[in-house]
């Protein structure tokens, strides 16, 4: 996985499966909605840089790994769905 932030069109995807599992965050802040994006995200590089960690290292690799995804982003997002 890049360290690149994800391109509009990818998140778009993620928003429509986000917005799916949980309708309430369809009227949620662009913020908000980036801010659980930003969540799942590092959480998901996290694991992927490393395999074979145990759930209490992987919370410390989340904590060292920066936001990628913006409120503009999810915006533009939003206005591809």
């Amino acid at each position: 996985m890049s360290d690149d932030a994800p391109s509009i069109s990818r998140l778009a995807g993620q928003l429509s499966y986000l917005f799916e599992d949980h309708p309430e965050l369809r009227s949620a802040s662009d913020e908000d909605v980036a801010a659980r994006l930003n969540h799942d995200d590092r959480f998901a590089r996290a694991r992927e840089q490393n395999p074979l960690a145990n759930d209490d290292t992987i919370k410390e690799k989340v904590a060292e790994l920066a936001d990628r995804i913006t409120p503009e982003m999810v915006r533009a997002a939003r206005e591809t769905l």
